[in-house]
């Protein structure tokens, strides 16, 4: 991992970010002929994969959905390397469907208590932002489902050991416990039960562009 976190140090994870947070500012096409040369120059295949969900599953969706505090807390440590940043959205029984998850966030007072588990998640052992999914309301399906925020250290924030590969070994995958969780409620990514919404990202013109009802 000193490696990876080496070439971190060259910025090419902060390359659609603005510069106001770190990054570099550089529009879709510069960002993706980047990522490609860096492909072919490149023999280790498992840290391409562990950047590209990074860059993709964790800056991204803070930069698009982030407050403007969580930006300036988080973006320049993912940016700069010093941080790793994951994505847990996949569960033991919803991969393919994984708004059907049942990891449970209940509103108690100014935090929220998460219970449930993750699976395949990539950077566990080396991530140090997570952002986790999960829903405060079954009742209402896919638009319960919210995301947060979570720090490693957290108290009720357990990561597994490392899962058996047959490729990409160099880039770490295992199980996430939540367990009496508990998160601040100005972790929340986005809007609560906007979650749906918060892990949908598309790539328009020169920019990353996102679903219009998350500006609504």
């Amino acid at each position: 991992m000193t490696s990876g976190k080496n070439a971190l140090r060259f910025g090419i994870q902060g390359l659609p970010v603005p510069p106001e947070y770190g990054g570099g500012g550089a529009d879709t096409l510069t960002t993706v002929c980047a990522l490609e040369a860096l492909g072919y120059g490149c023999k280790d295949n498992g840290f391409l994969f562990s950047l590209n969900a990074h860059m993709w599953t964790t800056e991204i969706p803070l930069m698009a959905f982030g407050t403007e505090e969580q930006k300036r807390r988080y973006l320049p440590k993912l940016i700069s390397g010093e941080w790793i940043g994951l994505h847990c959205m996949t569960e033991p029984g919803s991969g393919s469907d994984a708004y059907s998850l049942k990891t449970r966030a209940e509103r108690k007072g100014d935090r929220y208590v998460i219970n449930g588990s993750k699976t395949f998640i990539t950077n566990t052992i080396y991530g140090d932002l997570f952002i986790v999914f999960a829903n405060v309301d079954p009742s209402k399906g896919a638009n319960g489902v919210t995301g947060f925020l979570i720090e490693k250290g957290t108290p009720g924030l357990v990561v597994g050991q490392k899962l058996h590969k047959m490729g990409l070994r160099t880039s770490p995958m295992s199980e996430v416990a939540l367990v009496d969780c508990e998160v601040p409620a100005e972790n929340i990514l986005g809007k609560e039960a906007a979650g749906r919404l918060s892990s949908r990202i598309r790539w328009s013109g020169n920019a990353p562009a996102f679903w219009p009802a998350i500006l609504e």
